[in-house]
């Protein structure tokens, strides 16, 4: 008994199968085409606003803060604007506390490395700016923008929250440097 295959049997179904993947892709492309041109023409909208001097999308903000340091109870961020002459780093040892007056002499807060230099307590609003500011012993940094360390006698003058606060001099070590 000799079998034969007959090769066109099946052939209307694999046509109208390759048929259709034809046409879902070219109906795929044409849809993919018509976004990129919408997207397009939105960039060139959006871009002509920005020159003109309208008010940019929502959320979307030119300088904006950007997150350094995040806990349950406190958030650092940095900001663009460079403020000052430079940078001032405090180093902490143990039980040094870091405190932070306002420019009328009232206390802004404070940072202590804890005694057994497992962590810091920090006594400051739930939200500030500053250069950087992680208050973590295994990669703490403390610098804020700052004036030149001359400019008062005994006090350092910083720059948190985007505003002048003081730190006396003779409380930590620290290093400046100018932009």
């Amino acid at each position: 008994m000799i079998y034969h295959l007959n090769p066109f049997r099946f052939v209307g179904v694999n046509t109208i199968m390759i048929a259709c993947v034809v046409t879902m892709l070219l109906l795929n492309g044409c849809n993919n085409a018509s976004q990129s041109a919408a997207n397009a023409a939105r960039s060139v909208q959006i871009e002509k606003e920005a020159s003109d001097g309208k008010t940019r999308k929502p959320g979307l903000t030119k300088n904006a803060d950007s997150l350094v340091y995040q806990n349950t109870s406190f958030s650092s961020y940095s900001e663009k604007t460079k403020r000052g002459a430079g940078i001032v780093s405090f180093n902490m040892d143990v039980n040094d506390r870091l405190d932070i007056w306002n420019m009328d002499d009232t206390k802004f807060g404070d940072i202590v490395l804890n005694e057994d230099l497992t962590f810091f307590t920090v006594n400051l609003p739930k939200k500030i700016t500053a250069r950087k500011v992680v208050p973590e012993y295994d990669f703490a940094a403390f610098d804020f923008d700052a004036e030149k360390v001359d400019t008062d006698p005994q006090y350092l003058i910083i720059y948190v929250n985007k505003e002048k606060r003081k730190v006396k001099k003779t409380e930590l070590k620290f290093t400046f440097n100018p932009w």
